[in-house]
C-alpha cells in the first residue's frame, strides 16, 4: 500500500527565484587525469534526520573536467510533504553559490509519494526539462532529482542509511520520457555515488555571518592525505573579487575510512570582515600546487 506524502499533483507557480540562468549546458572538454577528474567517491549515503524547516537541495559544479553535486539547505515553500516541497523549490532557485548552477527548470506540476517504504514515486511535468543540454548535463540533473528527493525523504526521518529509497521518476504521469531528449525515465533509480563531490562546504553557508569566529563543517572523501584549507582576507564580497590576503590555513581530517565521504570541522577566530575559505584536496603526487577538489564560500565576521 502507498504511503502518499503529497497530493498527486501539486500545482505550483512557474515564476523562477534567483538567477535567470541556469548555468552551463554542456560537460566540460575531457584533459589529462588528475585527482580532479578521478572517480573518488565510493559512496553516497543519505543525510541523516535533521530538525530544520530547511530542504536539501543538490546543484551542479563544475570540478575541472568533470560536473559534480552539490548541496545547500535552503529556505522552501511548504507545498504538505518534505519530498514535494523540495523537488519543487529545486526546480524554481537557482543556488546561492556562485560556483553552482542548476539546469533544471521551473515545473508547472510536481507530486510525490512512497511505496512499500522503499521507493519514492515523483511524478513531475516535462517543463522541468525544457532546457537544451548535453548527455552528460542531463544525466547530473536527473541524479540532482534524485539526490533532492532522497535527502528531503531522509531529512524529514522518512527514510535512512539502512533503507535509502529508489526514486521512480514519471513526466505528466507517465513511464519512458527521456529528460533532456537524452535520459529515459520510469524505472528505479538509486544515487550515482560517481556524482558526488568529493569535496563541499555546508557551513558557513555563502553569504554568511558569524560573530567573532567561524565554525566550519563540511563533507569530503578520504584520499591520500588529510584536506587542506585556506582563508583569504577579501576586499569586498563580490564574485569576481580577487582572493585578498591570506590570513589562516592547515589541515583537517575526514572521519571516514579511505574513498569514503565522511565529515569534517574545525573553527577559527577572525577579526571582523569578509572572507573566502577554501576547503581542497593536495596533490601529493606533487605535479602541481593548484587546488584539487576545491570548494570555496564567502562570509562575513562580524
Amino acid at each position: 500500500m502507498a504511503l502518499v506524502t503529497a497530493s498527486s499533483l501539486v500545482l505550483l507557480g512557474c515564476t523562477p527565484q534567483g538567477s535567470a540562468t541556469g548555468g552551463q549546458t554542456s560537460m566540460p572538454v575531457p584533459t589529462a587525469p588528475t585527482v580532479a577528474s578521478s572517480p573518488l567517491v565510493s559512496s553516497a549515503p543519505v543525510e541523516t534526520l535533521r530538525s530544520s524547516e530547511l530542504s536539501p537541495l543538490y546543484w551542479l559544479g563544475t570540478n575541472a573536467d568533470n560536473v559534480f553535486l552539490y548541496r545547500e539547505y535552503r529556505q522552501a515553500e511548504n507545498l504538505g510533504d518534505p519530498i514535494t516541497t523540495a523537488v519543487s523549490a529545486l526546480t524554481r532557485l537557482q543556488p546561492l553559490d556562485p560556483d553552482y548552477f542548476n539546469p533544471l527548470s521551473p515545473a508547472s506540476k510536481v507530486g510525490a509519494s512512497i511505496t512499500n517504504g522503499s521507493v519514492i514515486t515523483l511524478d513531475i511535468s516535462s517543463d522541468a526539462f525544457d532546457r537544451r543540454v548535453d548527455a552528460g548535463i542531463a544525466e547530473r540533473a536527473v541524479q540532482q532529482l534524485v539526490y533532492t528527493a532522497t535527502a528531503a525523504a531522509a531529512n524529514a526521518g522518512l527514510s535512512s542509511s539502512d533503507n535509502p529509497l529508489e526514486v521512480v521518476i514519471l513526466v505528466d504521469g507517465h513511464h519512458g520520457y527521456e529528460a533532456f531528449g537524452h535520459v529515459p525515465l520510469g524505472e528505479p533509480m538509486a544515487r550515482d555515488s560517481s556524482l558526488a563531490a568529493p569535496v563541499w562546504i555546508i557551513d558557513p553557508a555563502q553569504g554568511a555571518s558569524s560573530e567573532g569566529r567561524v565554525e566550519v563543517f563540511g563533507r569530503g572523501v578520504a584520499f591520500e592525505s588529510q584536506l587542506r584549507w585556506q582563508i583569504y582576507r577579501m576586499a569586498d564580497a563580490s564574485e569576481d573579487a580577487a582572493d585578498g590576503k591570506l590570513v589562516k590555513s592547515g589541515t583537517v581530517s575526514v572521519d571516514a575510512p579511505a574513498e569514503e565521504i565522511g565529515e569534517f570541522r574545525f573553527n577559527q577566530k577572525l577579526d571582523p570582515g569578509t572572507y573566502k575559505l577554501y576547503v581542497f584536496h593536495e596533490d601529493v603526487s606533487g605535479r602541481t600546487e593548484e587546488r584539487q577538489n576545491p570548494d570555496s564560500k564567502v562570509f562575513t565576521v562580524k
